[in-house]
């Protein structure tokens, strides 16, 4: 549906084939370039034999006539740059006026030379390089042989054909190609039809006949200011929405005003411009800047941006609420790479309706996105991880981790590489691909750390004393109060020649690794004590190492 409102520009009741902004510009350069060819060609003579010789050919070649009117083409071409200059006296020079009716003669030669103009410009574009540039003509048409078809023109009363006659000039007396008296016949019928407004008609008589792109500065000018007018319009309606959305029981998020106050306004007023406009003052000119949709891109542009903009601000929301924050750092790179596709999709749709062919520029980019793709390969697999991180979460920004041999804390997931700062405070860059298969031990997701002190007792050690010091470490460990319920245990594991090992399981409840330092340091002195008291000794290295 948003696709079809980009073209919802009102084709009108012609045979013209569409027409783009491309168009118009070589249609300027062809002018130019027949204009740059003319003026070389003219001091080509060099000498009197020459100039003679040169006028003899012609004559053998082609009659001449002032206002060059020997070809369909030339005649076309000579009325066309004659009406654009608003010379209408030399324009009047290409029409037919013979046997016209009294109706239409009394409105004037130039009146009618103008008006026949500004229904072309409304209705026909026509390709100067489609007529002939042969003296007799087309000859295979479906007109009579001394006529040729220009055009036709779809009116309420039927198909008016636009055409060229070969007729008798009475000053020279040679065969010259004008437009059709019956077509000039049919110039107050086309008039009535397709005749600017009356706002268009007096801004057309009273501004300067500049132009741009084929576009007058009255078209520009009226149709700037239409466009305000519907803007002015949609603003009112858009402020209407947001205040009634203001005075509801649901809230509304101010982005969302915002949304619609700034790029809902804009389309709005873009749709009502391109619906309801006045199609008595749109010239095919204009219907190709129509195709353009220009600021219609821009409107759905804007829309498409500021929507992300928003879908990024939710998730953010959400994924703090679900204590994912490290997701969040991953909202902005993707945003940024679906607007950035967005902005390069809308840029092609543009050079489409302006009549460029993006295919090949498609074609260019597929090449080097190839090229980029396989130099920057290492660089895709890091992004990727660096999603795989964000996504899976196995360690997090503030994180204390294990990996390799390495321990450090986690200070930034980058789209190349991870910084770990070490216990050391020295930085290390880890590539996010390499990281990303470690064997990662993530130390600060641990809900309690463990206390296991490693009792190795004296062989000498007498049975009764070793019972009494672990009941004694048991009771210890289960009156402290930050140590957990269970497990606790403390159990005679294992003997050999030189030792008894007591083996001692328990938590201490807490993830704050330098309160837990207090506390076994607070165990460790206790079960020191517990060693004296139960006359139990630990177990001497040297012997060990004999036994061994």
């Amino acid at each position: 549906m948003c696709f079809l409102l980009l073209f919802n520009a009102p084709l009108w009741a012609t045979t013209t084939p569409e027409v783009t902004v491309k168009s118009l510009i070589d249609k300027d350069n062809k002018e130019e370039q027949s204009e740059q060819k003319a003026a070389k060609q003219e001091p080509e003579v060099s000498s009197p034999a020459a100039s003679e010789e040169k006028e003899t050919a012609l004559e053998d070649d082609l009659p001449f006539d002032t206002y060059g009117r020997m070809t369909p083409r030339s005649s076309m071409q000579g009325y066309l740059k004659a009406a654009r200059a608003r010379d209408f006296e030399r324009a009047a020079q290409y029409l037919d006026f013979r046997n016209l009716p009294k109706d239409v003669s009394i409105i004037g030669q130039l009146q009618l030379a103008e008006n026949l103009s500004v229904v072309l410009d409304r209705t026909l574009w026509v390709d100067i390089d489609n007529l002939s540039n042969k003296p007799e003509g087309k000859q295979k048409e479906s007109v009579p042989s001394y006529r040729d078809l220009v055009g036709e023109i779809s009116t309420s009363q039927g198909t008016v054909q636009i055409l060229l006659q070969l007729i008798p000039d009475p000053e020279s007396g040679n065969r010259i190609w004008k437009i059709s008296n019956a077509t000039v016949s049919q110039i107050p019928l086309l008039t009535k039809e397709y005749g600017y407004s009356h706002v268009g008609e007096w801004l057309y008589k009273n501004l300067p006949d500049v132009e741009f792109l084929g576009v007058l500065l009255w078209q520009w000018v009226y149709f700037v200011f239409s466009f305000l007018l519907f803007l002015a319009i949609a603003i009112i309606l858009t402020r209407i929405i947001t205040f009634i959305l203001a005075h509801l029981k649901v809230p509304v998020e101010k982005d969302v005003i915002a949304f619609i106050n700034g790029p809902v306004c804009l389309l709005l007023a873009v749709l009502m411009s391109r619906s309801l406009s006045d199609q008595s003052n749109v010239t095919i000119a204009v219907l190709a800047l129509f195709h353009g949709a220009t600021v219609l891109l821009i409107a759905w542009g804007w829309i498409c941006l500021r929507t992300v903009d928003i879908v990024k601000h939710r998730l953010g929301q959400r994924f703090i609420k679900q204590d994912r924050p490290q997701v969040v750092f991953l909202l902005r790179p993707i945003s940024n790479v679906v607007k950035t596709s967005i902005v390069i999709i809308l840029l092609f749709m543009w050079f489409e309706n302006l009549g460029f062919n993006a295919t090949t520029l498609l074609a260019g980019l597929g090449i080097g996105g190839l090229a980029i793709a396989l130099a920057a390969q290492k660089t895709v697999e890091n992004i990727i991880a660096a999603i795989t991180l964000y996504i899976s979460a196995p360690v997090k920004i503030g994180s204390l981790c294990k990996f390799g041999s390495q321990l450090g804390t986690i200070e930034e997931i980058g789209l190349r590489a991870t910084r770990i700062r070490t216990l050391d405070r020295s930085v290390i860059y880890v590539a996010n691909a390499k990281f990303v298969d470690m064997q990662l031990e993530n130390v600060s997701e641990r809900e309690r750390i463990s206390y296991r002190p490693k009792l190795m007792l004296s062989a000498n050690t007498k049975q009764q004393n070793l019972i009494s010091f672990m009941q004694a470490v048991r009771e210890l460990l289960e009156q402290h109060k930050h140590i957990a319920f269970e497990p606790c245990r403390v159990r005679f594991k294992a003997f050999s020649p030189w030792a008894l090992q007591v083996d001692v399981l328990s938590y201490v409840e807490t993830v704050d690794f330098a309160f837990y330092m207090e506390v076994i340091e607070e165990l460790n002195l206790a079960i020191l004590g517990l060693l004296n008291e139960h006359e139990c000794e630990l177990a001497n290295p040297e012997f060990a190492r004999v036994t061994d």
